[in-house]
């Protein structure tokens, strides 16, 4: 299962650095999961890029109308006790940030509920560190 965190989400919808390399492994056959919080986090991403003119107010839109339409394709892990205390335990031994730590959370718990690794996708360094220690297998996107 492909585990995308916000970071490679957004690089699907939004030409950048690593746009190319997350289409690519879009389009790979595995399931593709991320936790609820990417949805509000998506839209954060995409307004404050129209807030720096990097996205214009039309462009914007049919960004958002594609997103919505892939969004119920995805695998959704909903924040719950267990993600919080994960999350919890996870900031205690890394330098994570709240979300990235909750996206952690999330991919662990969804790899203990398969029968096979969830690989997580991001653009963050920080993020993917924590991932590898604790035994997720990774891929980078670039910023």
């Amino acid at each position: 299962m492909f585990y995308w965190d916000t970071s490679a989400l957004v690089k699907q919808f939004i030409e950048e650095v690593g746009t190319d390399e997350a289409i690519a492994l879009r389009a790979d056959t595995p399931p593709h999961a991320t936790a609820t919080i990417a949805y509000t986090e998506t839209f954060s991403a995409l307004r404050r890029r129209v807030r720096e003119a990097v996205l214009g107010e039309s462009h914007y839109h049919e960004v958002v109308r594609r997103f919505l339409q892939e969004w119920p394709a995805y695998v959704r892990v909903n924040l719950d006790e267990s993600i919080l205390g994960r999350s919890r335990a996870l900031l205690e031994r890394y330098p994570l940030r709240t979300l990235d730590a909750i996206h952690l959370a999330s991919a662990i718990e969804l790899q203990d509920h398969l029968d096979e690794p969830s690989v997580l996708i991001s653009a963050d360094i920080q993020l993917l560190r924590a991932a590898t220690a604790e035994h997720l297998e990774t891929k980078r996107l670039p910023l």
